[in-house]
């Protein structure tokens, strides 16, 4: 099958499809508005960077002209199957002015904010977009609404989660995460809270911070907090900065542990060191984290967010209220203090429907089947 794909290739949820169409056999045109991470995309594969469209621009058109015209010279060429875009970019506004598809538009974070809220909320462009798909795929439950509201009669809205490799992704402590612990100094005994997302204003690292300060007096036994590194936003370093000043005076502040930036492959290791994960951001889509940490039979605190709901996070993990230090203290003391025991069957259990319905061979193979049936035209 020929597949043209549109869409940042540095971004893992990128990679991880392009991986699973190279298992496959696909031939595959990946169309990229940078040029940085082309030695990412699959051997085998053709690469476009294409310059990126700027709707800020005195004349954005004239950049979307230069887009489009390219992408109907590069389908003309390769004559795809289906055109697949990932995330909604101005770059995927010209697919839809070329007029290339069949198109699938994987809409990542952009309705994230859209359950239980007016469509009015949305962009001109990205509605643009959506209308104008013949699939869209969205990664909960709870955004299938949202984004019928927005496509048009007769086209797809399909539920494919981002998953996680269940065959990797494992419970159990393991000889690699050991070292981890020794190399940042965190004692076999101690029960580390891992922070994993990226640092930016809107994933709550000031709140989980204070938290841990108000909760570290109530721990029962030893305790670090791990935070992984800088995300990729101007942002970080000053969200970083402020945040730490509101616990570096405090006893808890020793007891916090600053974890470099990891690769994906490495992301196992982190939750191997770990003993539970906090996941505390204002708004998200249904973050691949919660997925990880369930098939490795990690305890989770997090809040119900809109794209959380009707999934497992509803009764598998911890939930606190939004925007409360004090209501996350409260939860993080008692998933530190609480028994092994008294939360292993919902763990089994949230791995169980983890391999059932967000393994990636699951996954993958449904999103192929999409494919097919676009391709055929059914």
């Amino acid at each position: 099958m020929r597949i043209l794909t549109v869409g940042p290739v540095g971004v893992v949820a990128m990679q991880r499809v392009l991986d699973w169409l190279a298992q496959r056999g696909a031939e595959v045109w990946v169309v990229d508005d940078d040029d940085t991470y082309r030695e990412l995309v699959p051997a085998g594969f053709r690469f476009s960077a294409l310059p990126r469209p700027d709707p800020a621009a005195a004349r954005p058109d004239q950049g979307l002209d230069t887009a489009e015209t390219a992408l109907r010279a590069i389908a003309a060429e390769f004559q795809p199957q289906v055109v697949h875009l990932h995330n909604i970019t101005a770059l995927g506004l010209a697919c839809v002015r070329a007029g290339i598809g069949p198109l699938v538009v994987s809409t990542w974070g952009a309705l994230a904010q859209r359950a239980g809220q007016e469509a009015a909320q949305i962009s001109a462009a990205t509605r643009q977009v959506l209308a104008a798909a013949d699939a869209v795929i969205v990664d909960a439950p709870s955004l299938l609404a949202p984004a019928r509201s927005l496509t048009r009669p007769g086209a797809r809205v399909e539920l494919l989660p981002l998953g996680a490799d269940t065959s990797r992704f494992q419970p159990g402590r393991t000889e690699q995460a050991l070292l981890w612990r020794t190399l940042f100094g965190i004692p076999d005994e101690a029960f580390v809270l891992l922070s994993p997302r990226m640092w930016g204003a809107f994933y709550g690292h000031q709140t989980i911070l204070a938290a841990y300060a108000l909760a570290w007096p109530r721990f029962a036994r030893p305790t670090r907090l791990a935070l992984v590194g800088l995300g990729d936003g101007p942002d970080a370093l000053p969200h970083m900065a402020e945040a730490w000043q509101g616990v570096a005076g405090s006893p808890a502040a020793q007891d916090v542990r600053w974890l470099p930036r990891v690769r994906y492959l490495q992301t196992p290791t982190l939750y191997a060191l770990s003993d539970a994960v906090v996941n505390y951001p204002d708004v998200d889509a249904f973050a691949v984290t919660l997925v990880e940490a369930a098939a490795c039979q990690t305890p989770v605190i997090t809040p119900l967010l809109p794209a959380y709901r009707d999934t497992f996070v509803e009764w598998a993990c911890t939930l606190v209220e939004p925007d409360s230090p004090a209501a996350l203290a409260g939860a993080m003391v008692q998933v530190v203090n609480q028994p092994p025991a008294e939360r292993s069957a919902a763990l089994a259990e949230a791995r169980a429907a983890v391999q059932r319905d967000y393994d990636d061979a699951v996954i993958a193979a449904r999103l192929w089947a999409l494919y097919q049936r676009l391709a055929r035209g059914v």
